[in-house]
């Protein structure tokens, strides 16, 4: 009889789309803004997206500093948990 084992898997996540990633959407909202064709209501929905995707890109760089400090700490070959504290410095706000 043959088992078979099931991965868990995460759900496969949407690409979201981000305001950063688009240089000519960035321009569009800039025109946009400029010229005052935008209400305050889309004025205030694109500080929240903003803000968001914000925060979002700072725990993203958080995570990706951490894993730089691991794998630095793993090629000098330290181990102190100590150290690991004192590094530490969030760049998220």
């Amino acid at each position: 009889m043959t088992m078979i084992k099931l991965q868990k898997t995460e759900p496969v996540k949407m690409a979201e789309f981000r305001i950063s990633e688009s240089e000519s959407m960035q321009y569009k909202l800039l025109y946009q803004i400029r010229t005052g064709n935008m209400s305050a209501s889309e004025l205030d929905k694109l500080q929240f997206l903003c803000t968001n995707e914000l925060h979002q890109l700072r725990s993203e760089l958080d995570k990706m500093l951490q894993e730089l400090r691991d794998l630095n700490n793993q090629m000098q070959g330290k181990k102190d948990d100590n150290n690991k504290e004192k590094d530490k410095e969030s760049i998220a706000a």
